[in-house]
């Protein structure tokens, strides 16, 4: 074997690895059927409540008229909500990797009768955004499950517009959690809040603020560096 070779074979096993740092909180992603479940828990009536969605909806600078792109949407729980906010002169693009969620919103799309929304599938590398068209990009629960983040950071920062903001809200990884155990968080959330400042920041992102929105889970809002 030639140390080219040798090179290029370390080079694609490195990518193999770099592939799975969100493999397990993506195993529950991994089937049709798993997917089918994952609809339901994504749409549950006390989700709401729980989660006091409709408060940390209100608590993000999303402006009316605005372009708001909710990456990792799922089954667009978040989009009635984006909705309230950016009202009939804004709009909102429900971005997903799988065909079979980005489905379920093109149907209830369709049976809303939404005409600023809009479904996108993406895939792991790429949200398949037009370049500087996005006020405001937004994951919930969406930033430990990326297999390629700093791909993923770098589409988004050229998809915002100039002064756009992106939120990353998620769980934290040493805090308890009322639906996990310690282990099950430390297999299923990757970074920190620290380290997920780090990571982000490592892109043309600067971080203006942050806050806990639930005992465990935090918001951080960033602005793209001009």
């Amino acid at each position: 074997m030639t140390r080219m070779t040798a090179l290029l074979l370390l080079a694609a096993w490195v990518e193999e690895v770099s592939a799975q740092v969100a493999f397990k909180a993506n195993q529950e992603y991994r089937t049709a059927q798993a997917r089918e479940r994952a609809v339901t828990e994504m749409l549950h009536p006390v989700r709401p409540q729980v989660e006091r969605t409709a408060d940390l909806v209100r608590s993000l600078s999303v402006k009316p008229g605005s372009v708001v792109a909710d990456i990792g949407s799922g089954a667009g729980y978040l989009i009635p909500y984006l909705l309230a906010e950016v009202g009939p002169a804004g709009s909102v693009i429900a971005v997903d990797i799988h065909a079979d969620f980005v489905a379920v919103i093109s149907r209830t799309i369709a049976g809303q009768g939404w005409n600023n929304v809009r479904a996108v599938r993406a895939t792991e590398r790429d949200p398949r955004l037009t370049g500087a068209s996005v006020d405001t990009a937004i994951m919930l629960d969406t930033y430990h499950h990326l297999n390629y983040p700093l791909d993923v950071l770098d589409k988004l920062c050229a998809a915002l517009k100039p002064g756009g903001r992106m939120y990353v809200v998620d769980y934290y990884r040493s805090r308890k959690h009322p639906g996990a155990s310690d282990a099950d968080l430390r297999s299923h959330i990757r970074l920190d809040r620290a380290e997920v400042i780090r990571e982000v920041e490592a892109k043309p992102f600067r971080l203006i603020r942050g806050w806990d929105h639930l005992p465990h889970e935090y918001v951080l809002e960033f602005v793209r560096r001009d």
